[in-house]
């Protein structure tokens, strides 16, 4: 499956057999591709989800915030270090 062919995340939650909730994500729709996993799965699944998303967006800020720019002349980072 290429990224271009996943339009959508359906997330579901769905009884198993044996009686226990389950998250059930599928990744498009008429696709059989489905991912089954259990309450403390998908909340680790979902925290690192969020984790790696927070990272990606404060990359892309430093790589663009004018405020992170030193000054013509400037030897000094404008960031503090720790130590």
């Amino acid at each position: 499956m290429k990224h271009s062919e996943i339009k959508a995340v359906n997330v579901n939650l769905a009884a198993s057999t044996n009686g226990t909730d389950q998250v059930v994500l599928t990744l498009c729709d008429g696709c059989d591709v489905q991912l089954a996993l259990t309450p403390a799965q998908a909340r680790l699944l979902a925290t690192e989800l969020i984790t790696a998303v927070n990272r990606a967006e404060v990359k892309g800020t430093l790589k663009t915030s004018p405020n992170l720019w030193r000054r013509p002349g400037e030897s000094r980072p404008r960031l503090a270090t720790v130590g």
